[in-house]
C-alpha cells in the first residue's frame, strides 16, 4: 500500500470535517442516551532552521460513535520527521475497531489493523482479530479495562543482508493473539493520565512477540485547546535482521477542541 501526499491531505481534510471533541465523557449528539458520538484529536508540528534543518509533523485521532449496543471505533496516527532533507521517521497507524455489549462489563470486539514503518523495517501490517473484553473497573476517577483476540497476520518486511547490504522483502502471513490492558484516570477535572500495554504474539513461534506501550497525559487550558505529552515504546523480542529491537517516540502536542 502507497501512501501518497494526495491521500494525506485528504485525510487530514476528513478529519477537520469530523468535529472532535476531547472531553473525558461522551458528548451526545441526540437527545437519547443509545446515540452518542465522542472524539479527540492531537497535533504536534516543529520546525527548526539555519545550521540544522528539522521539520517534524505528528497527529492522532480516535473517533468514537456508539448505537445502543454497539461500538465503532477509528484510530489513526501519523509521524514524519526529516532532519537536514533525510527522513527521520516515516509512520502510519490506523485501527477500526467493533464491539458489541454484552452487559454493564463485557463485550464481544473485532478489528482490522494497518501498520507501516519502513524505517523498522516493516513495509506493511495488516491484521484481522476477534475476541472479547471486560471492564475491570468503570468509576468516575478510574477506568480498567482488558482485551484478548484471536487472529490473523500478514506481513511484507525489508531484511537488510550483512553479506551484501542489500535490501530483501520477506512475505509472512500466521495467526496471531493480542492482548490489551488499558487504564484511565481522571486526575482533575481538566487532567488525565491514559496508559496502554498491548502485546501481540505469533502463534507459530512463541518466541516472536512484541510489546506497545503507550502513556500520556494532558490538561486543558479552555474549552478549546488542551496540551497533551505522550510516550510510545514499541519493543520486538524477534526484530527484522538489521534492524533493531526498540523504537520509542516522546510527544509534546496541542489538542483542539470543537
Amino acid at each position: 500500500m502507497r501512501i501518497t501526499c494526495g491521500s494525506f491531505c485528504l485525510f487530514l481534510i476528513l478529519l477537520f470535517f469530523l468535529p472532535p471533541d476531547v472531553e473525558s465523557q461522551p458528548t451526545e449528539i441526540t437527545n437519547t442516551d443509545s446515540l452518542k458520538y465522542f472524539s479527540s484529536s492531537s497535533f504536534s508540528l516543529v520546525l527548526t532552521g539555519g545550521n540544522n534543518r528539522t521539520f517534524t509533523f505528528a497527529l492522532d485521532t480516535e473517533q468514537n460513535f456508539h448505537v445502543a449496543k454497539n461500538r465503532f471505533q477509528f484510530k489513526g496516527q501519523i509521524i514524519q520527521t526529516r532532519s537536514n532533507g533525510e527522513k527521520t521517521s516515516d509512520i502510519y497507524y490506523s485501527n477500526l475497531k467493533y464491539g458489541r455489549d454484552l452487559g454493564s462489563s463485557f463485550y464481544l470486539l473485532g478489528f482490522v489493523r494497518y501498520e507501516r514503518n519502513k524505517l523498522a523495517g516493516y513495509r506493511s501490517r495488516i491484521a484481522f482479530s476477534a475476541g472479547a473484553g471486560t471492564k475491570i473497573i468503570e468509576r468516575e476517577k478510574v477506568e480498567l479495562s482488558s482485551e484478548i483476540s484471536w487472529g490473523w497476520n500478514h506481513e511484507i518486511n525489508i531484511e537488510k543482508s550483512l553479506e551484501d547490504s542489500q535490501e530483501h522483502t520477506n512475505l509472512s502471513s500466521f495467526f496471531s493473539l493480542v492482548s490489551t490492558n488499558k487504564i484511565i484516570v481522571n486526575l482533575t477535572e481538566t487532567a488525565q493520565f491514559i496508559h496502554q500495554e498491548t502485546f501481540f504474539w505469533n502463534a507459530g513461534l512463541l518466541k516472536d512477540y512484541r510489546i506497545n506501550s503507550f502513556s500520556s497525559i494532558s490538561a486543558s487550558i479552555s474549552s478549546k485547546f488542551a496540551l497533551k505529552t505522550s510516550l510510545q515504546i514499541v519493543y520486538q523480542h524477534l526484530p527484522i535482521p538489521g534492524f533493531k529491537n526498540t523504537d520509542f517516540y516522546l510527544l509534546s502536542s496541542v489538542v483542539i477542541k470543537f
